[in-house]
């Protein structure tokens, strides 16, 4: 799958199990893709939740990232920590770090769903091997996703669902999710400022599952463009259109970084 070839690794260490190694095709313009850290970010929050929700499984609801940072390190440690477990649901929070100081921060909520009588037990999320090897992707990020730009003047971007953007349960990836609103917004805030942006912050709200595909963005700006605030809307277009996820996002400009 492809999200396992992000330079995000696993540890066998629960307290730090999630070490991020950004390389040239997860990067663009002079950042790490988001999404990559969004990667990061869920993975680590529901190591977490899971230890939260004890015997439940966890499902993420809702994401949000900043990553303000304007370096593109070797080597991104995380640690995270349990934030609130509720009947319904549980939240956890990701610091990533470099060099001991902050570059990027996470939170990420997640529902809590009884498991029935005979379904199985949560997985071991510490029995990984130390170091977890991830082959690179040997063309961009963008490429290899194929995400299409339908329609820059109004961030509008299509992607065909393939199984290797699915998850385990066969639905469309959380970072995939939220590279397909993160390349819609880009777009947009390319055309309307004339020149190129990056994604700096990200709030997903996982609404739906997104099952069959093209799935479908589309963005518009919240107030002023100089401001970078757009929200984009994810759409399932082989499932009766139906909306998989509401995300907001901050863009900047690329030379500012």
């Amino acid at each position: 799958m492809l999200f396992g070839r992000l330079g995000v690794e696993r540890s066998a260490d629960p307290d730090a199990p999630v070490h991020i190694y950004p390389y040239p095709q997860v990067c663009h313009r002079g950042v790490v893709r988001p999404s990559v850290l969004v990667l990061a970010v869920d993975m680590m929050a529901g190591f977490y939740a899971a230890d939260g929700a004890g015997t439940d499984w966890v499902f993420t609801t809702d994401l949000s990232l900043r990553a303000p940072s304007h370096v593109i390190p070797e080597r991104i440690e995380t640690s995270g920590s349990l934030l609130r477990a509720g009947r319904s649901t549980v939240t956890s929070d990701v610091r990533m770090e470099v060099d001991g100081a902050l570059f990027a921060y996470g939170q990420a909520s997640f529902a809590r769903v009884a498991r029935r009588h005979g379904d199985p037990e949560q997985p071991d999320i510490h029995a990984t091997p130390p170091e977890l090897a991830r082959p690179q992707l040997e063309r961009s990020l963008f490429e290899e996703v194929g995400v299409e730009i339908t329609d820059p003047a109004a961030g509008r971007a299509e992607l065909v669902l393939r199984d290797d953007l699915r998850n385990p349960a066969g639905v469309m990836q959380g970072a995939i999710v939220s590279f397909l609103a993160e390349t819609a917004a880009e777009a947009l805030a390319d055309h309307t400022l004339g020149g190129p942006q990056v994604v700096t912050e990200i709030d997903v709200r996982y609404l739906a599952m997104g099952r069959v595909g093209p799935m479908r963005a589309e963005s518009e700006w919240i107030g002023p463009p100089a401001a970078g605030a757009i929200r984009v809307t994810l759409r399932d277009s082989g499932n009766r259109d139906r909306q998989t996820a509401a995300v907001l996002v901050r863009t900047v400009t690329a030379s500012a970084v």
